[in-house]
């Protein structure tokens, strides 16, 4: 009877999961090994400021959901791990994790997906270094309308020629 129960918690711990990857925008794994437990406050509540979250999973939870939603990739599942979940936007979790861990060297990010897409540790860092959305929309503004601003600055320097300084 313990073992059912057993079985039973896992199974649901593993469907929990699934449903939280499955519903983020992002998510990677981190090995924590050597953080105290002020360190891990601090990464949550960097996390948290950035609409993020941090779960601590035994990595047989993770491996099982990561293969229900059709990752098999994810394979550096050793130590100590936790998976940290970006809810709104795809870089606010590589951002706040990569900024945390340029203070504390012994956070290390692991593998992850990204929209979807599976991603080395490479990857995941270098999806740090991206703006938000938000931010790469204003640069689209801005480049659209440069072109504008200059054709403007133009005809008035034609239409007032003693305007000129």
């Amino acid at each position: 009877m313990a073992n059912q129960n057993i079985i039973a918690s896992k199974a649901s711990a593993v469907e929990e999961l699934v449903k939280k990857m499955q519903e983020s925008k992002s998510y990677f794994l981190c090995e924590y090994a050597g953080l105290t437990v002020q360190q891990m406050e601090e990464l949550r509540k960097a996390l948290r400021d950035d609409n993020c979250f941090l779960k601590v999973v035994t990595n047989n939870i993770i491996k099982r959901a990561a293969l229900e939603n059709g990752f098999n990739q994810l394979n550096d599942i050793e130590g100590p791990s936790c998976l940290i979940f970006s809810k709104n936007e795809s870089v606010d979790g590589p951002k706040a994790a990569a900024a945390f861990q340029k203070k504390n060297k012994k956070l290390k990010i692991k593998d992850g997906v990204v929209d979807g897409q599976y991603c080395t540790k490479e990857e995941i860092l270098a999806i740090s270094q991206l703006p938000s959305r938000m931010g790469m929309l204003t640069m689209i503004a801005g480049g659209m309308l440069q072109p504008l601003q200059q054709l403007a600055l133009g005809l008035n320097m034609i239409a007032n020629p003693e305007a000129k300084e």
